[in-house]
């Protein structure tokens, strides 16, 4: 009786509201210079996908889509726990097929497991990484002769070359380049470079396969390469 009654008298924990809607942003325009979104990553060959934080949230669920017949059928796919001071926007989908159109979209969930409204939903179609030729990585070139060589195993298109000072991380020159067969291009042959390259310094380029009006593509990994 004396149990029964303490029970009754306990305190009863308020279910809380479905967390808010969370923000996914969407793969960026292919000549951005902020180059931060979902899509492609230079480190490895999958999509990621990236949201804003909610308030109040034990984490976030993923769900993934992909065309079936004339419709998008949505999976749950992922979970990713809510983790104080450790990055938990973002989800690296490494289980995909080169040249096929995957949608995602995000729920914010509670410690009640209440969902929120999913975000929009975004889509993207992962091609193959440019391979670098030259420069290569850690090697040595003339300021005055330098020229970026890479291959693609698409089968060439548009592509957007990127070259950062690698101590700063910033950008110095970005160029929109489109063939089918000669992959190479002279450093600032626009003459739109933001500084000359100087010498005893390092840098970094990367070569992006771009489809412009399309949330499609694939980005190289970085080369690094000094100017003597």
């Amino acid at each position: 009786m004396i149990s029964a009654v303490l029970f009754s008298c306990g305190p009863n924990r308020e279910s809380l509201p479905a967390p808010d809607r969370p923000k996914i942003y969407p793969a960026p325009e292919p000549l951005s210079e902020s180059d931060i979104g979902s899509g492609a990553i230079p480190e490895v060959d999958g999509i990621k996908i990236l949201w804003g934080k909610v308030a109040n949230s034990s984490g976030y669920k993923i769900y993934r889509g992909e065309m079936k017949g004339d419709k998008i059928e949505f999976v749950f796919y992922s979970d990713v726990k809510a983790q104080g001071g450790v990055s938990d926007t973002f989800f690296i989908d490494r289980n995909v097929e080169f040249r096929k159109v995957y949608y995602y979209y995000v729920r914010a969930y509670n410690r009640d497991n209440v969902e929120s409204q999913p975000s929009d939903t975004i889509s993207f179609e992962l091609y193959f990484k440019p391979r670098l030729i030259s420069p290569g990585n850690n090697s040595e070139v003339g300021a005055d002769t330098l020229i970026f060589r890479w291959d693609d195993p698409n089968g060439g298109g548009d592509f957007v070359i990127r070259v950062k000072n690698a101590q700063t991380d910033s950008l110095i020159w970005i160029y929109s380049y489109r063939s089918f067969s000669i992959f190479s291009v002279r450093f600032n042959i626009d003459s739109k470079a933001r500084e000359n390259l100087t010498p005893g310094r390092q840098y970094k380029w990367r070569v992006d396969r771009v489809q412009f009006g399309q949330n499609a593509g694939s980005k190289s990994n970085w080369g690094v390469f000094n100017v003597k």
